[in-house]
């Protein structure tokens, strides 16, 4: 599994492997890397096949074409994006181009049973297309305990090297960066890669205020967010090319830069894989359908069969194949090839929008780009000709942000500790869950209450885009939730239940997180700005139980970085796939090839 950890933090795409048998294809010529049609797929012979042309399956695609006797195909629901503006001007940010139509939470009993958009790319280049280009690693500590939960090899240290060989840093200019705070570590900063990123080259004057006050109240610059511990305020830097001030994804950067090269390498747009073939408990290929409704055909792999699908389609191509919950797999009639807890365990950083009014605050910032037509022009213009100004920053953000442990957020941190120590495991999950999955939660509660205890990772940040609203996230909540199919039919979206807030503990970790932010938002360095909380929220309201009943009524689950539902943990934790991302309970490849005819059985 190439993706996001076990503890809540996101990193990318998840990825599972599937082994696949060696069949005997009929040969067929490869052109040059391209975007094929159903009929190309039909004719030609593929090593790997991916479902899912997001980050994870991309690079997968790049890495495995660079050599020539490997052919692979990529099948991805989304279209490719026509480079509009607001996918690569980061200025004029409109993720919502290619945001996954319809796609809706089940009603959220912590939420009082609201129903919530939940939003995932259709897009090839997935999140990379439509994320907000911030380029941010994890904790080390986060990548150690994917080791410690049973993952050699996972670590901080065993990681970096790929890091670094993945992206290339453009320095800011270094006397803009010491005038606008920005501080970076050489030696994690990777240089020869195909992922892009750098800094803005402009500021918002009301960030500075938002700067000061947040060391004001004990909150300490950080030098590199990417060096393996972010706890405190700092700048993030972009994934943009410092070149173009243009978005850099992974269509960019994986297949763009290698298409006239790489006759080994075909994407297969607007198709989704509903479900992987199997002979036995072997994959040996794909069948996928149009997008849009349609016909189904097939596809095959010599080698692997590899999903990529993001932790929400991930699950539900697993389920439709047959790989699942024995329960579930048989309420649908879908014949069990492995009873596995696929689609348990979700899990996403927690949203919380809290609206400001500022009366006496600093021009230009954040909403004046959309709110004045005339300064929109002029920082166009100047975006256009000297690729500088507000147009590089990310529409609706500023530049910067603050990372805090609990015990940097409240004094009460062990109170809330020893509340969760107390609480059952099963509190936070559901009825029907198997018993691996509840040992497996049992280890990473453990590891996560460590963690906010002993204050060596964020559990939650704060952002105040400059202009009207501060955004909270809980970056590590202890509720978890599932992905499960609601009928036979892959061209339904499947049941998302995130649980929200159903564990006790996740409320006051965010009160925590909310009177952290009032007390910044009261600093005189922000006072000076005339900022008052906003309907439903105001200084009005100060009991927890009140903050409560606002925050249920205004969260949003998810930051769009879902994870874990096909986690890389032990089976006898609810694993469903090894360290080596292979899924529990499948075949190796068997080495004796089958004729074609035998797979269309």
């Amino acid at each position: 599994m190439l993706g996001k950890d076990l503890l809540g933090k996101s990193f990318g795409a998840l990825l599972v492997s599937l082994l696949a048998a060696c069949p005997s294809l009929i040969e067929a010529t490869l052109v040059r890397a391209t975007v094929v049609d159903t009929r190309s797929v039909a004719v030609s012979n593929y090593t790997f096949v991916i479902a899912g042309g997001g980050i994870a399956g991309l690079t997968l695609a790049d890495r495995l074409t660079e050599d020539p006797d490997v052919s692979v195909l990529v099948i991805d629901a989304g279209s490719l994006d026509q480079g509009e503006d607001g996918i690569l001007i980061p200025g004029s940010y409109a993720p919502y181009l290619y945001f996954w139509p319809g796609l809706m939470t089940t009603p959220q009993e912590g939420l009082n049973n609201r129903s919530v958009f939940t939003p995932i790319a259709q897009v090839i280049g997935g999140g990379s297309t439509i994320n907000a280009m911030v380029f941010v690693r994890g904790k080390a500590d986060d990548y150690n305990k994917w080791e410690a939960i049973g993952n050699p090899g996972f670590s901080w240290n065993k990681f970096l090297p790929f890091f670094l060989k993945s992206e290339n840093f453009t320095r800011p200019d270094p006397a803009f960066a010491k005038t606008a705070n920005i501080s970076w570590d050489e030696s994690v900063r990777g240089k020869g890669g195909s992922v892009q990123y750098t800094y803005p080259n402009y500021y918002y004057p009301g960030s500075a205020n938002w700067w000061n006050a947040a060391k004001s109240v004990g909150i300490s610059a950080v030098k590199d967010p990417n060096a393996g511990n972010d706890l405190g305020v700092y700048w993030f830097p972009h994934a943009v090319d410092a070149r173009s001030r243009t978005r850099s994804h992974s269509k960019k950067n994986h297949y763009d830069r290698v298409k006239d090269s790489r006759p080994n390498y075909h994407i297969l747009p607007s198709n989704m894989v509903s479900k992987v073939i199997f002979r036995g408990n072997t994959a040996v290929g794909v069948e996928y359908l149009p997008t849009a409704g349609g016909n189904a055909s097939t596809a095959y792999a010599t080698k692997e069969v590899i999903l990529a699908a993001g932790a929400l389609n991930t699950p539900k191509i697993l389920q439709l194949s047959g790989v699942g919950p024995k329960k579930l797999l048989q309420k649908h009639r879908i014949p069990v090839v492995v009873d596995l807890p696929v689609g348990f365990n979700l899990q996403d950083q927690l949203t919380l929008k809290v609206p400001y009014t500022a009366s006496n605050n600093l021009f230009p910032n954040s909403g004046s780009i959309a709110n004045n037509a005339t300064y929109a022009a002029e920082q166009r213009a100047l975006y256009n000709s000297k690729k500088q100004g507000a147009f590089t920053i990310v529409s609706t953000l500023s530049t910067n942000i603050a990372m805090m442990s609990l015990s940097q957020t409240t004094s009460s941190y062990k109170k809330i500790v020893s509340n969760a120590r107390a609480a059952a495991a099963p509190y936070s999950l559901s009825a029907e869950v198997d018993p691996s999955v509840l040992a497996g939660y049992a280890a990473q509660r453990k590891l996560i209450l460590e963690q906010y205890e002993n204050g060596k990772a964020g559990i939650g940040s704060l952002h105040w885009n400059t202009a009207d609203g501060v955004t909270i996230y809980l970056n590590k909540p202890l509720s978890r939730g599932m992905v499960t199919i609601n009928s036979t039919n892959a061209l339904e979206n499947p049941l998302v239940n995130y649980r929200t807030v159903t564990d006790p503990a996740d409320i006051e970790v965010l009160t925590a997180l909310f009177r952290k932010n009032r007390e910044l938002m009261s600093a005189p360095d922000m006072a000076s700005l005339g900022v008052a909380e906003a309907a439903p929220f105001g200084e009005h309201i100060t009991a927890d139980s009140e903050l409560a009943s606002v925050f249920r009524e205004t969260l949003d689950p998810s930051n769009a970085h879902q994870c874990c539902t096909a986690p890389m943990m032990p089976r006898a934790l609810g694993g469903v796939v090894s360290s080596e991302q292979k899924v529990y309970g499948l075949a190796d490849a068997i080495k004796k090839e089958y004729k074609l005819a035998e797979y269309k059985r």
